[in-house]
């Protein structure tokens, strides 16, 4: 659906160059939910906006669909922007139009029949939820119910793309949690792709299906949400998640107890989070495990349970129990620092 072949993107700022994309290359297939993450100045944004040229590749290759976007001319290139819906973290709606308007003006500009746009205005806003708020300004809205006209209003020109742009950083996580709720609703009941960049470990965990790690302009490590934040294969990627997604003790509890035994955050996935697995290795191996901290991180498909657990015993009893727990399809990753 999108493909971007070895796209790198070069600015001027005065007498020096920025290189903000370096030999990228990136695929999102038709119907899915495809996330970008990284630290800020990774050249996320300078990314997404290549896919609709709003920044032209300074080499490279980008295709929407098959077609070489580059290649097009004005007028084509314009056609296809309609394909390709965008919302933004700042909403960008006309202040001074209502909510009915903010939606239906750009399908006027597009030339659209006024029954067309009429109808095209009241089914959008239905889907999210705003059609009891159609007369209200932007004033008169929160920036989760702003959100709200701004997806609406990218729906409305029926895109078979969707492109979001931190679209959730400046919510609370109420209504980041809403808004995502609403993102999974276009994706499984309108079939649209969406393409989205974030630094939000939450946002990509919640709703996407496979991401691409960003760091100094470069994409890092790529695969399905599962397997690069449970496996992360790359420096910049475990940083990332250890940064976002691991329990934090007090560093002299942590000084403990690494003296007294060892360590090991435990990830379930899939059906390894049915198996009685602490309970069967500290029987096994005489060993006494204690559960230090817990929790589930929710997938778009399916949960993942994570533990940070202490074992206390026998040094040599204790690896055997740390290789039992590798043997039974669980993620072990002993913890040093």
């Amino acid at each position: 659906m999108i493909k971007l072949q070895h796209v790198s993107k070069t600015f001027s700022v005065g007498k020096n160059k920025i290189e903000a994309l370096k030999d990228v290359s990136v695929e999102v297939n038709r119907g899915e939910i495809f996330g970008v993450i990284g630290y800020s100045g990774a050249g996320k944004s300078t990314l997404i906006r290549c896919v609709n040229l709003l920044e032209r590749p300074t080499s490279g290759k980008v295709f929407v669909d098959g077609v070489d976007i580059q290649s097009l001319n004005k007028k084509d290139l314009l056609k296809l922007r309609r394909k390709i819906g965008m919302i933004f973290q700042g909403y960008n709606l006309l202040e001074t139009a209502n909510v009915y308007d903010n939606v239906a003006i750009p399908l006027k500009l597009e030339g659209i029949s006024g029954d067309e746009i009429k109808a095209r205005t009241e089914k959008y806003l239905e889907i999210v939820g705003l059609k009891d708020r159609s007369k209200a300004y932007p004033s008169q809205l929160s920036g989760g119910q702003k959100q709200r006209v701004a997806i609406a209003r990218a729906l409305a020109h029926e895109p078979e793309v969707l492109l979001s742009d931190e679209a959730t950083s400046a919510l609370d996580p109420n209504t980041t949690d809403s808004i995502l709720e609403l993102l999974l609703k276009v994706n499984r009941e309108l079939g649209i792709t969406i393409f989205l960049i974030t630094h939000e470990l939450d946002v990509i965990q919640r709703i996407c299906d496979r991401v691409a790690v960003m760091d100094k302009g470069r994409i890092v490590e790529t695969g399905s949400v599962v397997d690069v934040f449970t496996r992360p294969t790359e420096a910049m990627t475990k940083q990332f998640v250890h940064d976002e997604a691991r329990f934090r003790i007090p560093p002299t509890i942590f000084k403990d107890l690494i003296a007294t035994g060892k360590l090991v955050n435990l990830t379930f996935i899939g059906e390894s989070a049915k198996d009685p697995a602490l309970a069967t290795m500290a029987k096994r191996y005489d060993v006494l495990p204690s559960i230090i901290a817990g929790g589930i991180d929710q997938l778009k498909d399916q949960s993942i349970g994570n533990l940070l657990v202490h074992i206390k015993g026998d040094q040599g009893k204790v690896d055997e129990a740390i290789h039992f727990l590798k043997s039974r399809q669980i993620v072990v990753e002993e913890v040093s620092e």
